[in-house]
């Protein structure tokens, strides 16, 4: 069995057309590969996240192969992109990940998203109201948890 690490992550800003502009949080080795599929210009660092996500190095490729496309990848990494991918995995290695993640747990799934960010999700309502005005993002008082994640989610902001 082949083990997983804690990569660290970064979020972006993604334009992908002219009205389609989204923000993105995926594994650190993946920038390269959006800018392959997006375009160097259409892809902004807006943080370098300090929660990693968890992967499984050796099968890294092939998820992200599947998510964007073999080609895209080897756009990004070259031909032999597997062991390529696996290598800027561990570059980006801040840890071992604990035994107890299960899958998708703080990780990717094979769509390549992220799972809610759990620091988020642990907050209370008016911890997020507190978090989100000190990140300046403008959020209704009277809207649910779920409404001020994805406020602060979209606007870039850090957990």
């Amino acid at each position: 069995m082949t083990s997983r690490i804690l990569v660290s992550t970064i979020a972006l800003m993604v334009t992908r057309d002219a009205m389609t502009i989204l923000p993105v949080i995926v594994p650190a080795h993946e920038l390269e590969v959006q800018k392959a599929v997006f375009g160097e210009d259409n892809v902004e660092v807006r943080d370098i996240k300090t929660e990693p996500t968890v992967v499984t190095a050796d099968d890294e490729g092939e998820r992200i192969a599947k998510k964007y496309g073999a080609e895209a990848v080897e756009a990004a990494f070259g031909v032999n992109f597997k062991s390529k991918v696996a290598k800027a995995c561990e570059s980006f290695k801040v840890g071992d990940a604990p035994d107890e993640v299960d899958a998708g747990l703080g990780g990717f799934d094979g769509t390549g998203e992220q799972a809610a960010g759990p620091v988020l999700a642990k907050m209370s309502k008016p911890q997020l109201l507190e978090h989100a005005a000190a990140q300046g993002v403008t959020v209704d008082p009277a809207a649910t948890k779920a409404r001020i994640i994805e406020a602060i989610e979209a606007a870039g902001a850090p957990a």
